[in-house]
């Protein structure tokens, strides 16, 4: 009777915690079911707030450039090359216009183009003054390469000055597997200046030249015959090459007083040249890897390649070069030098037969 009595108790125990069992496990679904509509809610809300912040910035963004460039007009009178542009006429104004606040909407590149030309204005501008060219044509390579020595077109135009391989073999610069001199800035440039100077005798004006140089004189000479003028503003050319001179004209307007487009400038933010010294190095063995010749001039391999972008590949073959190095690196540059003849059974000739000191062999 007493088994009984407590088999009856110990039913009723199991049966209320089966029953508390299932109603907590109900409660719990129904508030994780809650915590999850809450958690994909919130999600939600989170992310509605993201879009709308983004959007704010983009318009506030927006409403800046948009400010930015509504206050600055181009110039009432405006001369490249020497040769005044005559904005009176609407289609030359507007061409202009066009160009000016496109480029003056990319307000990043254009710090940039001012930064780089600090590394590159006094070599181009020699070269310039030599030939008794306009200086306004460094604004050329400005628009052509961003000054990038060794940025390369999908046309495979390549350097500061976009050297297509053809005009470069013409203008005496060395373009092959190993080597690449339209990457190299000293000898492209001087290049470019004699290319430019040809072209303009050839076309008497520098916006025709500067029609040939982008798309080519072939194209410009047939232009001028069968349309029967010479006056690039009255000949009907490819867009691009339409568009080429103005943008140049564009890229001068900004870049030469850049302070009035609130673009400030101090010394201290513009990229300069670090003092090199040009060594002539002979490979004496079949090949000699670029990380072998940064050693022996005492160079970290990206320094190496950074001071001699003309260098195309991997390694050089045996033969003579000419390569630049830091100043300071040449005593180390020296012995390393000296060694590495040594190690090949050679005798090292090393001597300096620049007068300026400009060149170690």
């Amino acid at each position: 009777m007493k088994i009984k009595k407590y088999l009856n108790i110990f039913l009723i125990i199991l049966f209320v915690f089966i029953v508390q069992t299932i109603y907590f496990e109900h409660k719990f679904s129904i508030h994780k079911q809650q915590m999850t509509d809450l958690q994909i809610s919130l999600n939600e809300n989170i992310y509605n707030f993201n879009n709308s912040m983004q959007l704010l910035e983009e318009d506030i963004l927006a409403s800046t450039r948009k400010s930015f460039v509504n206050s600055h007009n181009i110039p009432n009178s405006i001369y490249f090359c020497g040769e005044k542009i005559n904005l009176h006429d609407p289609f030359i104004r507007e061409s202009v216009e066009r160009e000016f606040y496109s480029l003056l909407n990319k307000q990043g590149q254009i710090q940039l183009y001012l930064k780089r030309i600090g590394r590159y204005s006094n070599l181009i501008e020699k070269h310039l003054k030599e030939k008794e060219l306009p200086l306004d044509l460094k604004y050329l390579s400005v628009h052509e390469s961003a000054l990038l020595p060794t940025i390369r077109s999908r046309s495979r135009a390549v350097g500061l000055w976009q050297f297509m391989a053809s005009t470069a073999h013409l203008y005496g610069l060395k373009v092959n597997k190993f080597v690449d001199e339209r990457r190299d800035p000293e000898k492209a440039t001087p290049a470019a200046i004699r290319y430019l100077k040809d072209l303009h005798e050839r076309f008497g004006s520098w916006s025709l030249a500067l029609a040939a140089y982008n798309g080519g004189p072939s194209r410009v000479r047939k232009s001028i015959q069968r349309q029967n003028t010479n006056d690039f503003f009255a000949l009907t050319l490819p867009e691009e090459t339409e568009r080429y001179y103005f943008k140049i004209i564009a890229t001068k307007i900004i870049l030469s007083n850049p302070n009035k487009y609130g673009f400030r400038m101090s010394k201290n933010d513009y990229y300069y040249p670090h003092p090199t010294q040009k060594i002539k190095f002979t490979i004496f063995e079949s090949r000699k890897y670029l990380d072998e010749i940064a050693d022996v001039c005492n160079l970290n391999l990206a320094t190496l390649k950074a001071l001699n972008p003309s260098i195309k590949s991997d390694y050089l073959p045996a033969g003579k070069y000419i390569i630049n190095t830091y100043t300071e690196q040449v005593m180390a540059f020296q012995k390393n030098y000296n060694d590495y003849c040594k190690s090949l059974g050679m005798i090292a000739k090393i001597n300096n037969d620049d007068p300026n000191g400009s060149m170690i062999d």
